[in-house]
C-alpha cells in the first residue's frame, strides 16, 4: 500500500513540478529581458554604446551585424521568432525597404508635432533618425583645398566612396531644387565625373579630391589621404546647408520586447545620449541646441518625409544612368 501511496504522489507531484519549473523560467526571462538589434554597421562588441540603458533598466543588448538583405531573410524565414527587436543602420535606405516589406513597426505621428524636438523622424517609412552624416570634401594635401561648391562634383574628376543609397540620400534635396530632368542631367554628368574610389589604390595623381560621408573619413587608411581626412570641407553650408545621410533606428513589426525597445527610442533621442552616442560613432546630434554653440556645420533644413518622397524616383534614375 505504501508503495502504491508513492507512486499515486508521484504521478499527481509531476504536474505540478513541470508547472512550477516553466512558472519559474517564465519570471527568469521577465526578469533579465534582452533587446535584440540588427545593424548593418555596428558588430556585437558595440553594445557597450547603450551599457548606461542597459543597467538602468536591468536588461542585456545584444547586437547581430546583419546586411538589408540578410534582415529581411531573416525575418521572412522565421517571422516572429527571428528574435530581432530593431534595426540600427548606418543609412535611410535600408528601413524604407524594410518598411515596403510590412516589417517595421508602425509609427504613431503626435497630434502635436511640436512634442518631439527631432524633426528626422519618418512617420511614412517608419522610422528615427537619430544621427546626421553630412556629404563631406576631403583634398589630397592642403595646398590643394579651395573652395567647392556641388556644381564642381559635375566638372572636376574626383574620387567617391558613396553607395548606390548614399547617392540617392544626396540627390534627395537636390530635386525638391530641381525638376526631374534636371536632376537626371546634374547626376549623369556627376556619374562621368566621379570615379569609384578603389579600396588598396593605385590611385591616380590628377584627382585632387574625394567625395564620402563623414563617417567613413576614418577609412582612409593610405599614406596618401590619411592626412587630410582630418580635415573634411562641408560643401554649400554657408549657403542652404550641406546634403547628409540619417543613422536610423527602428522597431520590428511585433518586437517581443516591444516596450524596452521603444523605451531605448527614446533614449536614442535625449539630446546628453544622442550627443555622446554621435561623437562615438562620427556622427552629428539631431539636436539644434549644439548649433546654437556653433558646433558642427549648417545642415540642410527639411521636413525628411519632404525629402524622402523622391527616394524611388531617384532609385529608378540611377538604375537608368548606370545601364
Amino acid at each position: 500500500m505504501q508503495y502504491l501511496a508513492r507512486i499515486l504522489t508521484y504521478f499527481i507531484l509531476l504536474p505540478l513540478l513541470a508547472v512550477s519549473a516553466c512558472t519559474l523560467k517564465s519570471a527568469q526571462v521577465e526578469k533579465n529581458p534582452s533587446i535584440t538589434i540588427a545593424s548593418d554597421f555596428l558588430h556585437s562588441e558595440d553594445s557597450v554604446l547603450f551599457e548606461n540603458f542597459a543597467k538602468r533598466h536591468d536588461l542585456k543588448i545584444i547586437i547581430r551585424h546583419l546586411s538589408l538583405n540578410e534582415i529581411i531573410s531573416e525575418v521572412e524565414t522565421k517571422g516572429y521568432n527571428s528574435g530581432i527587436d530593431m534595426v540600427f543602420s548606418e543609412n535611410t535606405r535600408t528601413p524604407i525597404e524594410l518598411n515596403k516589406k510590412a516589417i517595421l513597426q508602425n509609427l504613431m505621428e503626435p497630434e502635436n508635432k511640436l512634442t518631439s524636438q527631432n524633426r528626422y523622424i519618418s512617420y511614412r517609412h517608419n522610422f528615427v533618425g537619430v544621427g546626421l552624416d553630412p556629404f563631406v570634401v576631403i583634398f589630397k594635401n592642403d595646398s590643394l583645398k579651395t573652395r567647392v561648391t556641388y556644381d564642381d562634383f559635375t566638372t572636376k574628376p574626383h574620387y567617391h566612396t558613396l553607395s548606390k543609397a548614399d547617392v540617392i540620400s544626396f540627390l534627395s534635396p537636390m530635386r525638391r531644387k530641381q525638376d526631374r530632368i534636371e536632376t537626371y542631367n546634374w547626376a549623369s554628368q556627376w556619374d562621368s565625373k566621379s570615379i569609384k574610389r578603389p579600396e588598396k589604390g593605385p590611385w591616380k595623381d590628377s584627382v585632387d579630391f574625394i567625395v564620402c560621408k563623414y563617417s567613413q573619413l576614418n577609412s582612409f587608411e593610405d599614406s596618401l589621404w590619411q592626412h587630410a581626412a582630418l580635415d573634411p570641407y562641408f560643401p554649400n553650408q554657408n549657403k542652404s546647408g550641406v546634403y547628409f545621410d540619417l543613422t536610423t533606428v527602428a522597431i520590428i513589426r511585433q518586437a517581443e520586447h516591444y516596450s524596452d525597445a521603444q523605451k531605448l527610442i527614446d533614449y536614442f533621442q535625449n539630446p546628453g545620449f544622442n550627443a555622446v552616442l554621435n561623437r562615438k560613432i562620427d556622427r552629428f546630434p539631431v539636436y539644434d541646441y549644439l548649433e546654437v554653440r556653433k558646433e558642427g556645420p549648417k545642415f540642410y533644413p527639411s521636413n525628411i518625409d519632404e525629402q524622402l518622397k523622391y527616394y524611388d524616383v531617384i532609385d529608378r534614375m540611377l538604375d537608368k544612368i548606370n545601364e
